[in-house]
């Protein structure tokens, strides 16, 4: 998992892209032999048209947008365990989310003008 986070890493710094990241990780599997295939979406090219693709992460602070991140559902998954401040339950709630395709709202937090939001698409 030590690739995985400096894979994250370097997204979060802008040194990649997430779909550059996919592509490695991807590869990464495919070298290391493991099958994932639960927690591992087809390849885009064999993906059914209405599963979502990319996870979208939005947060505001004070009404003013902070983040608006898309992340390939390919990655979303290990990215949720990164994520600082994100409960376990919030967190088995995205993986459950992009196991099963649901498309929409995931996680929506909003406590004034400060919000969290969370939703494949």
């Amino acid at each position: 998992m030590a690739d995985v986070e400096k894979i994250l890493n370097l997204v979060a710094e802008g040194a990649l892209t997430p779909e550059e990241a996919d592509e490695i990780l991807n590869a990464l599997n495919a070298s290391r032999g493991q099958e994932q295939a639960e927690a591992t979406p087809p390849p885009a090219a064999q993906r059914i048209p209405d599963q979502p693709r990319h996870l979208r992460i939005q947060v505001t602070e004070r009404g003013r947008p902070v983040v608006n991140l898309r992340v390939p559902m390919n990655i979303a998954g290990w990215a949720s365990a990164y994520l600082p401040g994100l409960s376990d339950e919030n967190a088995d709630r995205i993986r459950s989310a992009i196991n099963s395709g649901v498309r929409g709202p995931i996680i929506d937090i909003g406590d004034g003008d400060d919000r969290v939001l969370i939703t494949s698409e």
